[in-house]
């Protein structure tokens, strides 16, 4: 009798344990994405840097998505690189968080809301669209134009039922990763454009008020505002071959001056990029990509254009190796910063 009885207590605990785990599977789900290279300095401007090469990681996402309540999601993801800017007191690979939110299914019809850290409506479409990330950031993320995250409040979602036009608005600290240290606050929006099968268009626009500043020419207070348009345009041919186009344009309000003698100017930066990726056979896809940025248009000589090729060899479904140049040539610099990388990424 005890015996049997051992065994069905038994019995139900393991079932109990069984429910158990398959609830904890169906509430988190766990993720990552690591990408790093084998690079080599081809030439430098900066002759110190020329030959230098080395490994290193450029990404490490660790994700896990939480399913709260019938109605509202939440994500948690932790992010490291070997960046100086991300590493400890200690010069170790720092951990930071790179995204913390609640999201709001169905706060009214076609739409969900979303708080916390979260991407911003300027370059995630553009990026996802890209799909190389793991080789350089889009245009606007590469020049910190517009920050990737920001902690605030997000609401996106259909203006069309069948989703040729969706919106995406958000306010936010405009402080991006980091604690607010202002009362400041920045306003995105952007609007989401599919008329036909394969093409994608986006328009977006933010504004982000800032305190004023003091020009030493006059002594006087004036306004530091900034604007950012950009555009996004997009065709994938069934996942045969993608071209993307993608632009920005930047006003600060007295943003520069000339020096202590001058009064302080509107400074307007640009930038256009222009990329494409084709597939070549079952495991290789070619990419290749050309940007032009400058960063004041009434200075001269302080731009830069961007060329990158590369070669995707899918060694697995979640697993690339991409042999790849970039080269940054520099109006201020006769010598080209060109870099040949061994680039290795993979999602689990």
């Amino acid at each position: 009798m005890k015996k049997h009885l051992l065994v069905i207590v038994s019995l139900l605990i393991l079932s109990s344990l069984t429910v158990k785990a398959q609830d904890l599977k169906d509430k988190f789900k766990f993720s990552g994405l690591m990408f790093g290279d084998y690079y080599y300095n081809l030439t430098n401007y900066d002759s110190k840097l020329k030959d230098q090469q080395a490994f290193q990681f450029r990404r490490i996402y660790f994700t896990t998505d939480i399913a709260v309540a019938e109605k509202f999601d939440a994500r948690f993801r932790l992010e490291a690189d070997q960046g100086s800017g991300s590493l400890t007191s200690g010069g170790k690979v720092g951990v930071m968080v790179k995204d913390a939110y609640l999201k709001w299914k169905g706060f009214f019809s076609g739409s969900d809301l979303f708080f916390g850290i979260s991407p911003t409506p300027a370059f995630d479409i553009s990026e996802g669209a890209f799909g190389y990330r793991s080789l350089e950031k889009t245009i606007m993320d590469l020049n910190g134009i517009v920050p990737s995250r920001d902690l605030g409040v997000d609401l996106k979602g259909k203006l069309a039922a069948s989703g040729a036009v969706n919106y995406w608005v958000k306010i936010a600290n405009n402080s991006g990763n980091a604690p607010e240290s202002d009362k400041y606050k920045r306003y995105y929006a952007s609007l989401q454009f599919k008329p036909v099968e394969g093409f994608m268009a986006t328009i977006y626009g933010d504004y982000a008020s800032k305190a004023d500043v003091v020009d030493s020419f006059d002594k006087q207070g004036k306004a530091n505002n900034q604007y950012v348009a950009a555009f996004f345009l997009n065709y994938n041919s069934k996942d045969n071959f993608s071209l993307g186009l993608e632009g920005f344009t930047r006003k600060i309000q007295n943003g520069y001056s000339l020096g202590s003698t001058q009064a302080l100017q509107d400074q307007n930066t640009t930038g256009i990029s222009a990329w494409a990726w084709a597939v070549l056979s079952e495991n290789f896809k070619a990419v290749a990509r050309f940007d032009s940025y400058d960063p004041n248009t009434d200075k001269a000589n302080d731009g830069y254009s961007l060329y990158l090729l590369g070669l995707d060899y899918r060694a697995a479904k979640n697993v690339s190796v991409i042999p790849n140049v970039e080269i940054f040539k520099y109006q201020a610099h006769d010598t080209s910063n060109m870099v040949a990388r061994l680039t290795f990424s993979f999602t689990f």
